[in-house]
């Protein structure tokens, strides 16, 4: 159990088997999570559970899917592909949780530097890396789209 604000709550967060999550499940998590939506489709949920590098970490309050983080990694290299927490969740300290829980159980799989992008104007998750210790390595000029916005590349070194 964790507190946030002297507010009780209990979340656990899991790194579950691939197939023991559905594509369904994490587009409804990733829909309610993002202000236009999910960014990945059913489809891309899906590819990624089937790839063999890739998993999820899930935060869970009883058997609620209510935050996500997916990542890729090989050789000692991790990339954070997706990460959302559900609308009526967030501002919890939640996405702190699951970003911690998700370093530490990489760096047990072996990873020694993570990569992941953001929107250049999501100024609460790039607050969020850097506090986790991400700092700003690049641009990628017009990598998002639904609005078209450049992507912060952030690392992580152990």
């Amino acid at each position: 159990m964790s507190s946030c604000n002297g507010i009780k709550r209990k979340i656990e967060i899991i790194f579950p088997e691939s197939t023991t999550i559905t594509s369904q499940e994490l587009y409804d998590s990733a829909e309610n999570s993002y202000s236009n939506g999910s960014p990945w489709t059913i489809g891309s949920f899906q590819t990624d559970l089937e790839t063999p590098l890739a998993g999820y970490g899930l935060a869970m309050k009883e058997e609620e899917i209510i935050g996500f983080i997916g990542y890729r990694h090989f050789l000692g290299e991790a990339e954070i592909t997706n990460f959302g927490v559900r609308k009526e969740y967030q501002q919890q300290g939640i996405a702190t949780d699951l970003m911690f829980a998700c370093l530490a159980y990489l760096k047990e799989q072996g990873m020694r530097q993570l990569f992941l992008e953001v929107r250049s104007s999501n100024q609460a998750a790039r607050l969020l890396y850097q506090k986790i210790g991400l700092v700003k390595v690049d641009i990628r000029k017009n990598y998002y789209h639904n609005p078209i916005e450049d992507a912060i590349v952030m690392q992580y070194m152990e």
